[in-house]
C-alpha cells in the first residue's frame, strides 16, 4: 500500500490519556523523536497538545497531527452531525489545537447512517478551504467508502481501523483500498497483551485473553525485542502507520525503537494466522466491531 499522505509511520496514540496529562507526554514524545500525534473530538484532550504543540521546539512544519470528528453514536441522546456540525466541530478542534491546518482529519465511525454523505461533503469542504489538508475516515468497511465513490464524491486518503494479529484487515477491505490508494492505519496494535487497558471500561478482551501466556512472548526472545515492539513491528512491516500509547517515557521510546530488527516472512506469515479464523475486535466494549455497522 502507498503512503500518499506521507505521514510518520509511528504517531501518539492519546485515547484515554485526560487533557491535565496529555501535555506532558505530547512533549516527553516529541522530545523522544515522535512527530505524529493522534487526537479526537471525543478524546476530549486536543486542549492539552495543543499547549504541548506551542511549546515544542519542534516546528509546527515537522509535526503531523491527526483529529477526528465525532459523528454521533445510535442509541444515545445525541444528534448526528450535519453539514454544519462537522464544520464548527472542526473549528473547535483547529482552536483547541491551535493550529492553523489539521494534517489528517477522520470521520470516527461509520453510525451516522443517512448522515454520512452530508458528512463527507463537509469533509471535502473544509479541504477546500485549506483548514484540513488530508481528509479520511475511520472504522468504515467496504460498504461506508463505497457509498462515496458511487457518488462521484472526493476519496478519502486514509481509514483508521483497529489492525493486530488477532484482527486483521478483511481481504474485501485490503483489496478495495488497494485499489483506491487509501492508506490504512491501524490503532490499538498493542491490545493482544493481557494488560492493555488493564481497568479501563474500555478494554473489550474476551476472558480467554486476559490471562495466560503472553502471544508472541517466544518469537519476540528470538528477535530480542519485547512483545510490544514484535506486534508494532508486525503492523509496520506490512505497510501500516501505527499509533501506540504510553504515559511512561521509556516506553515511549521503546514503542519507537523499532529500526534495528526485522521479522522475518515466515514468522509474519504465522502472526497473521493468529487469528484466521476467529477474528477479535478488542478496541471496543462488549465484542462490538464497529466495522460490521450497516
Amino acid at each position: 500500500m502507498t503512503n500518499t499522505i506521507n505521514m510518520p509511520m509511528i504517531g501518539l496514540g492519546t485515547w484515554l490519556i485526560p487533557n491535565d496529562v496529555v501535555e506532558r507526554v505530547s512533549t516527553d514524545a516529541i522530545n523522544a523523536g515522535y512527530r505524529h500525534i493522534d487526537t479526537a473530538q471525543a478524546y476530549r484532550n486536543e486542549e492539552g497538545i495543543g499547549h504541548a504543540l506551542q511549546k515544542a521546539s519542534v516546528p509546527r512544519k515537522e509535526m503531523f497531527i491527526t483529529t477526528k470528528m465525532w459523528p454521533g453514536m445510535f442509541g444515545q441522546e445525541e444528534p448526528f452531525q450535519t453539514f454544519e456540525g462537522v464544520m464548527n466541530a472542526c473549528d473547535d478542534s483547529l482552536r483547541l489545537l491551535q493550529i492553523n491546518e489539521i494534517d489528517l482529519y477522520l470521520i470516527h465511525n461509520p453510525f451516522a447512517k443517512d448522515l454520512r454523505l452530508e458528512q463527507w461533503e463537509a469533509m471535502i469542504e473544509l479541504k477546500k478551504q485549506g483548514k484540513v489538508k488530508n481528509i479520511g475516515v475511520s472504522n468504515y468497511n467496504v460498504k461506508h467508502i463505497k457509498e462515496i465513490e458511487d457518488a462521484n464524491l472526493q476519496m478519502p486518503s486514509a481509514n483508521q481501523i483497529e489492525i493486530h494479529p488477532y484482527h486483521i484487515v478483511r481481504e474485501d477491505l485490503q483489496k478495495y483500498m488497494d485499489h483506491h490508494t487509501i492508506l490504512p492505519i491501524a490503532y490499538s496494535s498493542l491490545a493482544p497483551i493481557p494488560n492493555w487497558r488493564e481497568g479501563s471500561q474500555w478494554n473489550g478482551k474476551p476472558e480467554d485473553m486476559k490471562s495466560g501466556a503472553m502471544p508472541c512472548q517466544e518469537m519476540a526472545n528470538k528477535y530480542e525485542v519485547t512483545v510490544p515492539q514484535l506486534l508494532l513491528k508486525w503492523a509496520i512491516q506490512l505497510g501500516y502507520p501505527i499509533l501506540p500509547k504510553s504515559v511512561n517515557m521509556e516506553r515511549l521510546k521503546e514503542n519507537i525503537d523499532l529500526d534495528h530488527f526485522s521479522i522475518s516472512r515466515d514468522d509474519i506469515k504465522i502472526m497473521s494466522k493468529m487469528a484466521k479464523d476467529d477474528q477479535k475486535c478488542l478496541a471496543w466494549s462488549g465484542g462490538f466491531d464497529p466495522i460490521d455497522v450497516d
